[in-house]
């Protein structure tokens, strides 16, 4: 249309996404994305919707760039190596001086708690679409005989996602790689039995399938 100033959608929104990273969905103001994005108040509104609309399409960026590569470094036969890939790759992420400190996912978990509008389904589908992706890998394992079926899977996906958003958290506050590697190695042996082999845990889930969360 004759008049109408166009922008890059994608760069503008890899701008938003930065600032609710840095600041939280509460903390960051319009002004603060208008003067991040260069793209005024209007025109933003025209191309993402209101702020709660914004903060929704930054956290779908936010998981498809950051968060969805991290995921991968989960794709390895051994379920111990996949995790360590997981957490090397995350803290490698995280002291990257090029991005804003922690990670806009477990920040906003802290922040909305259970709140029960659009926000609050979103960040929860995000906690247990990653749990599936854990748990999945591990049940891959399982059925490769590469983890022992007597282990609790369920427990098991849910103890690296919590894990990995405590790394996050973590590193918001200290700013330390060498702390995050210390929690991730012993993290790790959840994995090693006494001899430093893969052991089995005392009953838990045997490998079937079930819906994230329950």
């Amino acid at each position: 249309m004759p008049g109408v100033k166009r922008f890059d959608e994608a760069a503008v929104l890899d701008r938003l996404m930065t600032v609710f990273w840095a600041r939280g969905y509460e903390a960051a103001t319009i002004d603060d994305l208008v003067a991040a994005t260069g793209v005024k108040r209007g025109s933003l509104y025209n191309a993402f919707g209101d702020k709660e609309q914004m903060f929704l399409a930054a956290v779908s960026r936010y998981a498809a760039t950051v968060e969805s590569p991290l995921l991968a470094m989960l794709d390895a036969p051994d379920p111990k190596a996949g995790v360590a890939r997981l957490f090397d790759a995350q803290i490698a992420a995280l002291a990257d001086p090029a991005n804003p400190p922690g990670c806009l996912l477990a920040q906003a978990c802290v922040e909305a708690g259970p709140r029960p509008d659009a926000i609050g389904r979103c960040l929860r589908d995000h906690l247990t679409g990653m749990e599936a992706t854990v748990y999945a890998m591990l049940l891959r394992a399982q059925t490769a005989g590469r983890l022992e079926r007597g282990r609790d899977l369920r427990a098991l996906a849910r103890f690296v996602v919590a894990v990995s958003r405590a790394l996050a958290l973590i590193h918001r506050s200290l700013g330390d790689p060498a702390y995050l590697r210390d929690v991730a190695a012993v993290a790790l042996t959840v994995f090693d039995g006494p001899d430093g082999a893969l052991s089995p845990a005392a009953g838990g889930d045997t490998g079937s399938a079930a819906t994230p969360g329950t």
